[in-house]
């Protein structure tokens, strides 16, 4: 470890020495040396993350007693033997840690520490890519990091190569990294200069280079656009120097730099936040300054009233000017008063405002979103975003700010005050916070490589909740006990946050200790009662500190409750902004309306689309569905069949090929228009919290009771609806509740008015009883009359008698035709039409 003051303060904030025992080493490559070591007591700290490294203090071989820091990555720890390995360059970089690797001998020792030694964390959002940059020394840290990135993710790996053997190395095999190594020249900016320039927009990058290459690589980052927050940079070696001793002198010739490219802007999803922000940021760093002023005029009076107190305890001239003294008090707390009250008021009237912006501009993005968003999302998410968040970006517009400019100016001012009347007894009070300072330090240094994994867990939980209390009878009646479902996830949640703050416990307990009013109090009556009877400090002089040197802890801790909060509000801001900025379904630029007419023929031409573009789901799809037939999608789990049905009513944009109705492709028709023409019968029924009759006249607000009944009737709903306690009033969810045939034929009677040409039926008998079957089935024959239907079927019984039956494998059209025909032919459809009958055969013997 260090020595001297730095030992000193790393040790204060929690850094721990250990010692390492060389084991083995092995030869990688003529100039690549891994030496593994066996660490008893480094194993007892944090889990080694990935990327995870440690300061080695290497000795010196040309000055005895001398130690120089160089930082390397944790490769391949093992908790069962307490062995881990580090790994040199043996050519390159010199000093005094290759030299040592060089010499080294089975049983040498060496010390570590961990001390404010980071890792790899996969950045939340998830970025698109992950530029990589840096030489042989920082391939242990690339190899871990390309472990972690997920498979799908690309990566650009750019190396600089200082000789022939660096290409031996071994790199993790990554499907998606290109790798580019770049000649070493002795051009500090070779590596910069080998970062493309082009849109690198929500790409994380990770530079680990040396020295003076390092601080190029920054600097084209920022050309290019790269915020702060995703670029995580840190030099591995300085060229010719030892690490962490000596520094690059000003008169160092270095080779000349072309002039840098223009600056790029790019748009990155870790910034969503300080965009969604950005208008306030004028106006919350104004409210600071305010703040500051008001707080400083409400503390005013108790400074007064201490030196006003001070006066009178001294007697004699010095009491002159206590009245005047005492006004002032009052004007001041007035004052400082009122000016509060207006600033709270100013800043409830701008989060009003803002509020309202940020709501109402959701709720436009939600509209616009395509409909499979929602499908990727629980409610629970679409939940924390609308209300629990909005609700966090209030208290940080309203309150944070003021909250923390209060916490940190009003305890400074005193600080500068009792300064002023005793610089001795003051300096007392530091000590508390000097021990604030060194506990909370080693707090976030030991817990911040959680923090993600604390963000991750609280958005899961909040999301599993909802989802648990909505289907809150089906866990009921399938309760599995602890170890299922909700309770499982917060039984490993709370062992996740048991394994973090326990070894936190003791430290809190000695800050919250430290922060208490009675710890200022004891100090300032002993220290001052020692100066008092020494004859140092007078009584008098001793009153300020009893009256305003016990609130050091309390305004401590604010600041610390406040940061906390403010954390937690630019989380939701960070989270409102990525909401904002998800694509929207673009309308077209013109629009085509359908033609007149009442068939309305779909075509699928080369449909092709995926989720991502790693993974396609459907390829090559060309289908046609011509009006007044019905057309069935049959094939097994994953086949693509509800991914197709979803792509007529345009949840998502093709990849490729197009999909029209009446010759108009879905892209260049109104939405509105679109979800006129398309209907939807899903097997999941959505009923909203209102009367049977806005239920039914969903897509028509307008329609008459006349035209809702109708419909019903047509449903084979109408005798149901009849028998509720309002009839067509009954409030769904409040007054009664329908089983799921009942809801599914209410759903039905809704597409029934809406009228749609097209009709996408999803699975609409799944979850009707038999005698309930028999009426959905009644009035889906009166539904899909004369209409363009899809139908999407996991029971092939009831798909039987459709004009065409389309079998999908794969993403793929594997067969189509009738019924009569392709159960006779060999292929898919009769091998699933076999496996049915198998299983139907002993229900119908039941």
């Amino acid at each position: 470890m260090a020595r001297g003051y730095g030992g000193v303060v790393m040790k204060a904030f929690g850094a721990d020495e250990h010692t390492l025992t060389v084991v083995s080493y092995a030869d990688i490559t003529p100039h690549f040396r891994r030496i593994t070591f066996h660490a008893p007591t480094l194993f007892d700290g944090p889990p080694i993350e990935p990327a995870s490294w440690v300061r080695m203090w290497a000795p010196d071989p040309e000055r005895q007693g001398r130690e120089h820091q160089r930082g390397y990555t944790l490769v391949a720890p093992d908790t069962e033997t307490c062995e881990v390995s580090l790994e040199f360059v043996l050519h390159e970089p010199a000093g005094p840690a290759c030299v040592w690797a060089r010499q080294v001998k089975i049983g040498d020792t060496v010390q570590v520490s961990r001390w404010s030694s980071g890792q790899f964390t996969v950045p939340t959002p998830e970025p698109d890519g992950y530029l990589l940059v840096g030489d042989a020394a920082a391939l242990p840290g690339i190899n871990a990091i390309l472990a972690a990135v997920p498979e799908t993710t690309p990566v650009e790996v750019i190396l600089e190569r200082f000789h022939d053997d660096d290409l031996d190395i071994p790199l993790t095999a990554h499907p998606r990294a290109r790798v580019t190594w770049v000649p070493a020249t002795g051009d500090d900016s070779v590596l910069a200069r080998a970062v493309e320039d082009r849109d690198w927009s929500d790409w994380y990058a990770w530079v680990t280079a040396e020295s003076a290459a390092t601080k190029r690589v920054r600097e084209r980052l920022k050309e290019l656009g790269f915020p702060k927050t995703d670029v995580k940079s840190r030099a591995y070696w300085i060229k010719g120097k030892a690490m962490g001793v000596d520094r690059p002198t000003e008169s160092e010739e270095r080779p000349q730099t072309p002039p840098p490219a223009p600056k790029r802007t790019g748009k990155w999803r870790s910034r969503a936040g300080a965009r969604l922000l950005a208008p306030l940021k004028s106006r919350l760093i104004l409210a600071g300054v305010f703040q500051a002023v008001v707080s400083l005029l409400q503390l005013a009076p108790y400074l007064i009233l201490a030196e006003l107190c001070r006066r009178l305890l001294a007697g004699g001239a010095v009491a002159a000017g206590v009245t005047e003294l005492g006004l002032l008090a009052v004007v001041l707390l007035g004052v400082g008063t009122t000016l509060a009250g207006v600033l709270v008021v100013a800043m409830h009237a701008l989060d009003a405002g803002f509020g309202h912006h940020v709501r109402a501009s959701v709720v436009r993005k939600l509209a616009r979103v395509p409909l499979g968003w929602f499908t990727d999302r629980t409610s629970g998410k679409i939940k924390q975003a609308v209300q629990d968040d909005a609700a966090s970006v209030h208290y940080l517009v309203t309150h944070a700010v003021l909250d923390i400019v209060a916490a940190v100016v009003t305890p400074l001012a005193v600080l500068g005050y009792l300064f002023s009347v005793s610089a001795g007894l003051a300096a007392i009070l530091l000590v508390p916070l000097a021990f604030y300072g060194v506990l909370t330090g080693r707090m976030v240094a030991a817990s911040s490589a959680a923090l993600p994994r604390f963000s991750i867990w609280e958005t899961r939980v909040a999301s599993e909740a909802v989802a648990y209390v909505d289907g809150l009878a089906v866990v009921r009646a399938y309760d599995a006990g602890p170890a299922g479902g909700f309770r499982a996830t917060l039984e490993e949640r709370a062992r996740f946050l048991d394994a973090w703050q326990r070894p936190l416990g003791g430290r809190k307990t000695v800050v919250d200790l430290v922060t208490r009013p009675l710890t200022s109090l004891l100090l300032i009556i002993v220290t001052g009662g020692l100066m008092v009877a020494g004859g140092v400090l007078s009584a008098a002089d001793l009153l300020p500190f009893l009256l305003l040197g016990v609130t050091f802890g309390a305004q401590l801790l604010a600041a610390g409750y406040g940061l906390g909060s403010a954390r937690e509000g630019f989380g939701a801001a960070q989270r409102i902004g990525l909401l904002l900025d998800e694509p929207e379904l673009p309308e077209p630029d013109a629009p085509r309306p359908l033609p007149a007419g009442e068939g309305r023929p779909v075509r699928f031409s080369g449909v092709s689309f995926g989720y991502t573009p790693e993974h396609e789901v459907l390829s090559g799809i060309d289908l046609e569905l011509r009006p007044g037939t019905v057309t069935a999608l049959v094939g097994p789990s994953g086949a693509g069949k509800s991914t197709l049905a979803a792509l007529l009513a345009r949840f998502h944009d093709v990849t490729a090929g197009r999909i029209t109705i009446d010759g108009v492709d879905l892209r260049e028709l109104p939405l509105t228009d679109l979800y006129r023409t398309v209907g939807f019968v899903f097997q999941d029924v959505a009923l909203i919290r209102g009367s049977v009759h806005d239920n039914i006249a969903l897509a028509r607000p307008d329609a008459t009771r006349e035209e809702v009944e109708r419909v019903a009737r047509a449903a084979q709903i109408h005798e149901r609806i009849i028998r509720l306690p309002g009839g067509y009033d009954t409030v769904l969810g409040d007054e009664a509740r329908l089983s799921g045939g009942e809801a599914q034929r209410l759903t039905i009677a809704r597409a029934l008015l809406a009228d749609p040409g097209v009709l996408v039926l999803d699975e609409a008998t799944a979850y009707a009883d038999p005698e309930s079957e028999h009426q959905v089935q009644e009035a889906l024959s009166h539904l899909v009359a004369g209409r363009t239907v899809l139908v999407i079927a996991h029971r092939l019984h009831t798909v039987a008698g459709a004009d065409t039956i389309v079998v999908l494998d794969g993403g793929r059209i594997v067969q189509q035709g009738a019924h009569t025909r392709l159960v006779t032919e060999p292929g898919l459809y009769r091998e699933l039409w076999q496996a049915t009958s198998i299983i139907e055969q002993p229900k119908a013997s039941a």
